[in-house]
């Protein structure tokens, strides 16, 4: 019979080397010195490239707004163009780990009334690098769960985004979701009430006022926060009412408009959704 060759064994201090787990601090301030300092340096350089790229990248209007509070203007707004900007750029990916639940929901009928929606952030690896959180009322939104959804959806991507970079020093909270309370009293976020037909006929049939400064400028912030596209919506109001301006807009008018361009932005969302 054929011996059998025993495998060689390892020194009992080799063998223990190879089981043995890496240590890994749980709190950072344990690691070495040297090491601890060095990913210090990396992030801070890092950190500085990202704060660079962002002043050079980032457009007003586009990717972020400023609005006027009672304090003067607000801290720079991010907007969900300029989180996806910066998602892109890092290489992440968004994931809604709850969305699935309301889908669910709404399929069996559900009566919702509140929306809650979380984002994670994904690197390459899958792994979960940041997490935020997004909520609506479905009375926000008339009754419309869809359009809830994706604004929930939008301010939970932004605060993901926030979080992720760290950026809460340079922006501020989405635009959309900023209290009336800290706006300047001339202007709101809330949708606008039509004129009453009764103040109407009372001031003697006379055509709806004009439209103010302050909800020209929130026209003009929700067209770049929406990421609609102004000469369009130009055209838009040219072929409906023949004017050219938006101060030119009434007040009936300037609620249409807001109605019109929230339907624009569910299509647009909606597209993004079945483009390959």
């Amino acid at each position: 019979m054929q011996a059998i060759e025993a495998a060689p064994q390892q020194p009992q201090g080799a063998q223990v080397s190879m089981l043995a787990p890496i240590h890994q601090p749980a709190n950072p301030l344990d690691l070495p010195a040297e090491v601890f300092r060095a990913g210090l340096d990396r992030r801070k350089a890092n950190r500085g490239a990202m704060m660079e790229w962002i002043r050079s990248a980032m457009v007003e209007g586009v990717d972020y707004g400023v609005i006027q509070t009672k304090r003067g203007p607000s801290k720079p707004s991010l907007w969900k163009p300029g989180a996806e900007k910066i998602c892109g750029m890092l290489g992440v990916t968004i994931h809604f780990p709850t969305l699935h639940d309301y889908e669910q929901a709404a399929l069996h009928g559900v009566d919702i009334k509140h929306v809650i929606i979380r984002c994670e952030i994904h690197d390459a690896a899958g792994r979960v690098v940041a997490d935020g959180v997004g909520a609506r009322t479905i009375s926000q939104d008339y009754g419309d769960l869809n359009k809830a959804l994706k604004m929930a959806e939008k301010s939970a991507h932004i605060d993901a985004a926030l979080r992720m970079a760290g950026l809460s020093e340079v922006f501020t909270q989405d635009l959309e979701d900023m209290k009336n309370t800290d706006l300047d009293t001339k202007t709101t976020t809330t949708k606008p009430a039509q004129p009453d037909a009764a103040d109407e006929s009372a001031a003697g049939g006379r055509e709806p006022r004009l439209i103010s400064g302050a909800q020209k400028k929130r026209l003009e912030a929700r067209i770049g926060e929406l990421g609609l596209d102004r000469e369009r919506i130009k055209s838009w109001i040219g072929k409906a009412w023949g004017i050219e301006h938006f101060n030119e807009l009434n007040q009936k008018q300037y609620a249409r408009l807001d109605d019109k361009m929230d339907e624009w932005y569910d299509q647009m969302a909606d597209e993004e959704e079945v483009t390959p």
